[in-house]
């Protein structure tokens, strides 16, 4: 169990600086102005950004309790030089400037920390922190720091964004809104409700607040799979057909075919409760203490039902090899584009996920004024965030009329083996089969998989910062922050197919087609008939899991890969020097600053040494100076040029820290392979140039170019090592550790690897349009667009992984006495999900472009009453990745539907 030490030097400093104000001076408390206004809240974030030193972005609620979007990653996604990376067709994580979500440092209240999450891929084991754990309208601000300085806390390359909560001295002494709306998901037909109220209560010298946010959804995932294309060609991974020429076959086997054809009919449930308090007290005048709470969770059964061809995805005799091709039409690029096929094995797979993830934050902060130019801001507080992932699998097989692997003893009642499927359409194919696939008859139960898993996450985090006016426009900074991270991840699972599990764990060992009393034959209890894609077909019972597990041959075991844990103790000072002066008669901002971090890790994972799990735990310790600068220089009272240079680093993904594996010590040749826990951090220097022009209260024009040149990714190697010098613990080596101690070993593990160069612009336009001609109505309209260009290039002269050369987004808005709308279009451009190379350059993949289109609008009825409605994604756009090697050969098509939600909001 992971404890947290507080380091005696922020210890002593934190406990002076909470020690009774003697001095009574003005507060200097940001006053936030909400008016429930869109055009209010973009002008409230212009003014953050024209005063700001760095490169700052920010979004504003547009009302009390009420974000400008449903989805924080939305808001998020408005601000150039952001993208949203999109998961079952909602906003999880976000990319800055091109560097994705484990890059990039999010803070709630001050406080670093990370939600947990799982998705369509499984658990997230990243750093990443999944902005859907929460509901928007828990929040009051957000704000994007792109640039850097020494006060802001090291750990992001890309951005640091800073999440707000309301606080009961930003708004009027009392304040109360309930907001109800009734949202309806078009893909399933389903309506939901989406509720939230917040309560402040304040006088000159104390304050409460407190909101709720609650939300359900159902939203669908429809479209079509192929998993991916294979070429045929190796020994094991070629069709048959009878029927073919040699010239015939010789092109069948160099043709491209999908390895799993199937249509995706997912369903995705949540339900989501977030509460937020906030104590505030002004203790003198100079003297100000505010307690935060966060409390937020969300709950997610992701249900997938599939049918396909499952032979297909196997090599050899079993497999592709088993299939003989009937019939075919393969295009100019080799892809065969339809086919029937004979001797297939068939799926009937019902998946499903549960998952939760629960997130709580407390946190005090003291501000206080020992004279009027010495002041102090002191934090400290801990976070928590929890998940839980239980992913079931109950899988039907029916198998081909050869395949020795069946083990019903009695024929299917329908024994045909073939499949067609046609992708003329890539994103619309058709999938046919020779048999009855809703009677239970021609099934037999094949294999079972139950995996769970448990992660914890912990930040605790004391700082305190001063400041001290040297004189009029000079300011010193210096500050200390101790934090200690913690990340543990327990993996289980209970995955056997039928035949292992009898052979294996049965009563008597036998493979005599019962497993524990269990026996393959499905009958109607086991499943029900179900319309999934537009094809009904008999889908496995998940009930049949206490069937199973009870058995005695389903148990779960360790999962050594999924068992590991990091932490982390960072130890932070700076000191830094703010400049607000005149130069040649023109304002002068700016700051140079530098920033020591000191990180103590600890990582433990499970390594299984000839078959025995062992558990293993590496320390390593590093140091970085992260100097930085900034610089805002009115060249007019109206035109601001900004410039700022960093050093910047990001520490190792908590995947690539494990240092659990697997060793080898007997044979020819002694092996290793696992993490590495002495990796070195990401790191990089930060460039940044941008000239911005606010010709009137309400307007922006800039534009601000970036580049950041990052020193190395993590790569994977294998190469020979003594075992010395890898820093594993001898006791690996069991009884042999004298023997093997400076013997060579094989490595496989992860390293520093090459870096990357990361250039690109961003260009801003906002504006209320109140100079138009005309009525009087006509001068409500305003726009707000962006557009950001990135080029990202590995030192090997590559493209990097999930960067989007282009994206804008576009806001045209109109803003009247009782009634205003918007509608706005963000557009994210295609970018590689998977970049390989060599003989599998064939498995680079490319999420093809976007266009997400949303609708707002709201009429005051009274002056507490206010009717909305927003419509999000209302053109249904898909998200479509495809294989690419010249061609494009589809991977996933999924469509998620259009949502829209009517509501009410009520101030009291």
């Amino acid at each position: 169990m992971r404890k947290f030490t507080l380091n005696p030097l922020v210890l002593a400093i934190t406990v002076a600086s909470l020690a009774p104000a003697v001095h009574s001076q003005d507060s200097n408390i940001e006053e936030v102005v909400v008016t429930g206004s869109y055009a209010q809240s973009l002008k409230n974030a212009l003014n953050v950004k024209r005063e700001s030193t760095g490169i700052v972005d920010s979004v504003f609620a547009e009302d009390v309790g009420k974000f400008p979007d449903q989805n924080l990653t939305e808001s998020l996604g408005r601000i150039p030089g952001v993208a949203v990376a999109q998961d079952d067709g909602e906003g999880r994580t976000i990319t800055v400037r091109g560097l994705g979500d484990a890059f990039t440092m999010v803070t709630v209240n001050g406080m670093q920390g990370q939600s947990l999450a799982a998705g369509s891929g499984g658990v997230r084991t990243s750093r990443a922190f999944d902005f859907n754990v929460f509901a928007s309208e828990l929040f009051s601000r957000l704000d994007v720091y792109k640039s850097t300085s020494g006060e802001l806390e090291d750990g992001s390359l890309g951005a640091t964004v800073a999440l707000s909560t309301g606080r009961p001295f930003d708004y009027d002494s009392f304040t109360a809104v309930a907001n109800a709306e009734m949202g309806y998901y078009d893909g399933s037909g389903k309506t939901v409700p989406r509720v939230s109220g917040l309560f402040s209560t304040s006088n000159d010298t104390v304050g409460f607040l407190a909101s709720v946010a609650y939300s359900e959804k159902e939203a669908p995932v429809l479209g079509a799979e192929s998993l991916r294309w294979a070429q045929q060609g190796a020994s094991n991974n070629i069709f048959q057909c009878s029927s073919c020429s040699p010239s015939e076959l010789a092109t069948v086997r160099s043709s491209w075919a999908p390895r799993l054809p199937r249509l995706a009919d997912k369903s995705n449930s949540q339900e989501r409760l977030g509460i937020t308090s906030s104590f505030q007290w002004q203790i003198a005048d100079a003297t100000l203490l505010t307690i935060d709470g966060l409390y937020s969770k969300i709950d997610v059964t992701r249900d997938e039902p599939y049918l396909g061809a499952i032979s297909l995805a196997r090599t050899g005799a079993t497999g592709i090899n088993q299939m003989n091709v009937l019939d075919y039409t393969i295009d100019e690029n080799l892809t065969m584009v339809s086919a029937e096929v004979e001797n297939a094995d068939f799926r009937s797979e019902a998946f499903t996920a549960n998952w939760d993830s629960e997130f709580t934050q407390l946190s005090a902060n003291l501000k206080h004024e020992f004279t009027d130019g010495f002041r102090m801001n002191a934090l400290v507080g801990t976070t928590e965030s929890k998940m839980n992932n239980n992913e079931i699998t109950v899988i039907y097989e029916h198998y081909s009329s050869g395949d020795t692997r069946k083990e019903l003893t009695a024929a299917y009642a329908d024994a045909g083996d073939t499949i067609s499927w046609d992708f003329t359409n890539m994103n619309s194919p058709v999938m046919t089969y020779g048999f009855d696939l809703t009677n239970p008859a021609n099934w037999e139960l094949s294999e079972y998989r139950d995996r769970l898993f448990e992660a914890t996450s912990n930040t605790d985090m004391a700082r305190v910062d001063f400041e001290y006016d040297l004189t009029e426009g000079y300011t010193l900074k210096a500050g200390v922050t101790q934090k200690s991270y913690s990340y543990e991840i327990d993996g289980l699972q209970a995955d056997k197919t039928f035949t292992n599990a009898d052979i294996t764990t049965g009563v008597d060992g036998v493979n005599d087609g019962v497993a524990c009393g269990i026996s393959p034959v499905v009958t109607a209890d086991d499943g029900s008939v179900v319309n999934a894609g537009g094809q009904s077909f008999f889908l496995p019972d998940f009930n049949r899991r206490n069937e199973l597990l009870d058995s005695g041959c389903w148990s779960y075991g360790v999962v050594a890969g999924s068992t590991r844990e990091v932490e982390e103790d960072v130890l932070g000072y700076f000191a830094q020097v703010d400049v607000d002066t005149e130069v040649f008669g023109n304002r002068l901002r700016g700051n140079i600053g530098v920033r020591e971090a000191q990180t103590d890790l600890t990582a433990g994972g499970i390594t299984v040494v000839q078959g025995v799990v062992t558990p293993v735990e590496v320390t390593h310790d590093y140091s970085d100076t992260l100097p930085s600068m900034t610089l805002a220089y009115n060249l007019t009272e109206d035109l601001v040029l900004r410039a700022a240079a960093a050093k910047v680093l990001a520490r190792p993904e908590l995947t690539d820290l494990n240092p659990g594996g697997s060793v080898t010590i007997f044979g020819t040749q002694p092996a290793v392979s696992y993490g590495n826990p002495f990796i070195e951090p990401f790191r990089a220097d930060s460039f940044d140039l941008g000239l911005e022009w606010y010709y009137s209260d309400d307007a922006l024009a800039g534009v601000t170019l970036f580049q950041k040149d990052v020193e190395s990714f993590p790569t994977s190697e294998t190469t020979f090592i003594q075992w010395s010098a890898l820093g594993l613990p001898d006791s690996l080596l069991g009884a042999q550790a004298d023997q093997l101690r400076d013997q060579e070993f094989r490595v496989s593990r992860k390293i520093n690897g090459g870096g990357a160069m990361i250039e690109g612009a961003e260009v801003s336009w906002q504006q209320q349009l109140s100079f138009l001609p005309g009525p009087d109505w006509v001068k409500g309209f305003g726009i707000q667009a962006n557009y950001t260009y990135v080029d990202a290039e590995t030192d090997a002269g590559r493209p990097m992984e999930n960067v989007s050369e282009q994206s804008y987004n576009f806001t045209l808005y109109w803003e009247g006495e009782k009634f205003q709308a918007r509608i706005s279009n963000a557009y994210r451009g295609e970018y590689f999900s998977n970049i390989a190379t060599g003989a599998n350059l064939w498995q680079t993949r490319v999420v093809d472009d976007s266009n997400i289109v949303g609708v707002s609008a709201s009429y005051d009825l009274t002056e507490q009453l206010k009717i909305t409605f927003k419509g999000v994604n209302i053109f249904d756009e898909s998200q479509h990745e495809y294989e690419t090697e010249g061609v494009a050969r589809v991977v996933r098509n999924h469509s998620y539907g259009a949502s829209y939600f009517v509501g009410a909001s009520y101030k009291f």
